[in-house]
């Protein structure tokens, strides 16, 4: 290849690039707008929020901050594909919308899984190190999730108890 080629060709590898990151295979999740609170309806204190908010946020509301690289196809799919999926596990952002019973469930796996290391995900941390959970966070959100699991559990109880 000539010299001459080698700048053309990558201008269009770019532009073909940026022109691909307008195909948003199995839905755009940018066009969600964030509403509300976190975890709104839930006794989440301020400092388990933030922890939240800041070490799960990107992949499990709407309220996901996007850096550039995730703008340029094919790395945008595969950034898209993972938050699309994040939020169909959990999404915080429609934590109001859940039953009581699924909160419950969604607390168990957050408990269980923050607490074993499975989240946030290790590919995640590749790009994200800053998203790690220290042992105290973990235990943080662990403690968090028991309590707000047992709430919930004790309306539902006072809730048929009532006539």
């Amino acid at each position: 290849m000539s010299p001459v080629r080698i700048p053309l060709a990558a201008a269009a590898l770019f532009a073909a690039s940026v022109a691909l990151s307008f195909v948003h295979l199995g839905g755009n999740p940018r066009s969600r707008a964030a509403t509300g609170a976190l975890l709104d309806g839930s006794g989440v204190p301020a400092d388990v929020l933030h922890v939240l908010e800041t070490k799960c946020g990107d992949c499990h509301s709407e309220k996901t901050s996007w850096p550039a690289y995730s703008r340029l196809a094919p790395v945008s799919w595969f950034i898209e594909h993972d938050v699309r999926e994040g939020r169909e596990h959990l999404n915080m952002s429609q934590w109001q919308h859940y039953t009581s019973q699924a909160r419950i469930d969604l607390l168990s796996r957050i408990a269980s899984e923050v607490r074993s290391g499975e989240m946030p995900l290790r590919q995640y941390l590749i790009l994200h190190p800053q998203a790690r959970l220290t042992s105290e966070e973990q235990q943080l959100i662990y403690d968090w999730a028991k309590s707000e699991r047992r709430h919930i559990r004790q309306q539902i109880a006072g809730a048929q108890a009532k006539p």
